[in-house]
């Protein structure tokens, strides 16, 4: 089976480079999509003359664009395991040949599969989770540093996963209009309401971050202060609703997700800044997530959108008054009333 690897940018640095050149020394096809709105030439030449591809996308579609646009450059180089990965990740020099074992070992040609997350600001493993597709009721495994092979799961994080061609093939191309936000868990819940299953390889591991996320004890009760921006809010929000209604014959349970929106609010109203945004574009991306309404916040929420992205107002410059000078031959006009007339 012959390995391939994408990895999506957004305004890419040095480092990310670097990490790239870590996936090509273990991996003899790489690509990058550039999401960026604004490419950077230079990097783009470096990584080219590291023998990385590097493929345009700026941000068509969102992160999910972007792994639309490697999938299919990684199918015309004739590849059959096709790995995703954002542009922070790093993996241990086994990964690939682990991964490649792993999938290898199972009957069916159809699975995904992702490595075990160690979270790196809490320095701690996320448990598997695995929700029940004939009741309401949720599993939570553990995960420790020891190997237990493959764990069945309802989904894992894009960064790291691992499918089959003929995988990618059957379940199609992941959903543009969500753009951001539950993009891999829509992909795994499709993957098992047709039959195809998820797992998390336990004998490799995976360094992750939860952004900018928080740690508080707040009495008796251990909350995080998420400190996600609006859009992001809105896409969370909005997507957790319409997969947990789309899947809910698969996973009855699925609902349960949206309680992440509720965790959103307390860390909003509690500990975070920019409050009336922040809750703004929740309120938007309930209203859409109920309504079924997809695709980008500036065409589906134009006015929420402009609300929370634009700047704090500075103080107003004073207008200058127009002038008219009047000479002995004629009036002369100032420019902004030349404009007018």
């Amino acid at each position: 089976m012959v390995p391939g690897a994408l990895s999506v940018l957004f305004n890419p640095t040095e480092e990310h480079v670097e990490n790239l050149l870590g996936l090509k020394k273990l991996c003899d096809v790489v690509v990058a999509v550039d999401n960026s709105l604004h490419v950077d030439l230079r990097l783009h030449q470096r990584m080219q003359e590291l023998g990385i591809d590097v493929v345009v996308n700026s941000n068509r579609g969102g992160i999910a664009g972007g792994f639309n646009r490697g999938m299919e450059w990684l199918l015309e180089k004739q590849c059959d395991l096709l790995f995703t990965f954002d542009q922070d990740s790093t993996v241990s020099e086994d990964f690939f040949i682990k991964m490649a074992e792993a999938c290898g070992s199972l009957d069916s040609p159809y699975f995904l599969i992702g490595p075990k997350i160690h979270e790196t600001k809490f320095a701690r493993y996320m448990p598997i989770i695995t929700l029940s597709q004939t009741s309401f009721s949720v599993t939570s495994i553990p995960v420790s540093d020891e190997d237990q092979g493959l764990i069945q799961c309802s989904g894992v994080i894009s960064s790291g996963c691992v499918m089959s061609a003929e995988t990618y093939r059957k379940l199609g191309a992941f959903r543009e209009d969500y753009v951001i936000g539950l993009v891999d868990t829509d992909y795994c819940f499709r993957a098992w309401s047709q039959g195809v299953p998820v797992y998390t390889n336990t004998s490799l591991a995976m360094k992750h971050e939860l952004g900018d996320a928080i740690d508080h004890k707040l009495w008796r009760l251990d909350m995080v202060q998420w400190n996600y921006g609006p859009s992001r809010l809105y896409y969370g929000v909005r997507n957790g609703l319409n997969a947990t209604w789309r899947y809910r014959s698969t996973f009855p349970s699925a609902f349960l997700i949206n309680l992440m929106t509720v965790s959103l609010s307390l860390s909003i109203l509690l500990f975070e800044d920019n409050k009336l945004r922040k809750i703004a574009a929740m309120s938007a991306g309930l209203f859409d997530g109920l309504f079924g309404r997809l695709g980008s916040m500036e065409v589906c929420q134009p006015h929420v959108s402009a609300f929370c992205t634009q700047r704090r107002p500075s103080k107003p410059v004073p207008r200058k008054q127009p002038t008219t000078t009047i000479s002995s031959h004629r009036v002369m006009r100032s420019p902004q009333q030349q404009k007018r007339g």
